[in-house]
């Protein structure tokens, strides 16, 4: 989960340099690994011990 962590630090490192385009393209990025993220354990299964 350190991933989504990363790609918004390099997002903002693009915007304080002025690279909007990349910058954005780096949130875009994000989000798609928050999708995946969340389709990937919507459908684990999961394993409780109680």
């Amino acid at each position: 989960m350190m991933l989504p962590f990363v790609t918004v630090l390099l997002s903002a490192w693009f915007a304080w340099r002025g690279h909007r385009c990349a910058s954005i393209g780096a949130w875009w990025l994000t989000l798609a690994t928050f999708i995946a993220w969340c389709f990937y354990h919507m459908t684990d299964p999961m394993n409780l011990s109680l």
